[in-house]
């Protein structure tokens, strides 16, 4: 895909709204009054992040895209993978003391997790086909984040449980929807070249 400068904006973009959906989640269930300098650093990075792919996006497509569905690569899944995890975890930790913390750690555990693996293999495949884009900082900050997420898991005894097991499991199964997806655009976008 990083031979098509149009489809690659077109992933970017969906890596940017994506970031966006998770920095927008961090706004929308962990603004409370105990909200503490680390979960306000992680919030401000996931919106950077955003704003990283999407700078990006638009430097490859030369124009401003937006995210509508002809400006992204399956948008609908990439929606769902992020809403159906999230729903998922909800649904698991409704009965803990304070479920909204523990939803946040969770969830951001195995995106985060995820995120520092798919990076990295996109930066191997970028250095490879000589694209000058640099996801180094990007990484750094979210396996800072990946560390961060586990740290205050073992703080509350949950880092080992069965639970990340589940999540992990689901996550799984959600992300290969998403990716046969992105490779089906790629298949059809070789085939039409």
């Amino acid at each position: 895909m990083s031979g098509d400068k149009a489809a690659h904006a077109r992933f970017l973009n969906t890596l940017s709204m994506m970031e966006h959906m998770g920095s927008r989640r961090i706004v929308m269930t962990q603004s409370t009054p105990a909200l503490g300098q680390e979960t306000l650093k992680h919030m401000a990075e996931e919106a950077r992040h955003a704003f990283f792919f999407k700078r990006q996006a638009d430097r490859f497509a030369s124009t401003s895209l937006e995210y509508d569905d002809a400006d992204m690569i399956a948008p609908a899944f990439a929606r769902m993978y992020f809403k159906r995890l999230e729903s998922f975890v909800v649904a698991d930790v409704k009965d803990e003391a304070e479920p909204r913390r523990m939803a946040y750690l969770y969830m951001s555990m195995i995106i985060e997790f995820r995120a520092v693996w798919a990076f990295s293999i996109y930066q191997s495949v970028l250095d490879a086909r000589g694209v000058p884009l640099s996801l180094k900082g990007l990484l750094a900050e979210e396996q800072g984040h990946l560390a961060e997420m586990k740290a205050n898991l073992e703080a509350l005894g949950a880092a080992g449980s069965e639970r990340v097991t589940r999540f992990l499991e689901k996550e799984q199964a959600l992300f290969v929807r998403l990716l046969e997806r992105l490779e089906s655009f790629t298949d059809k976008n070789a085939a039409a070249a």
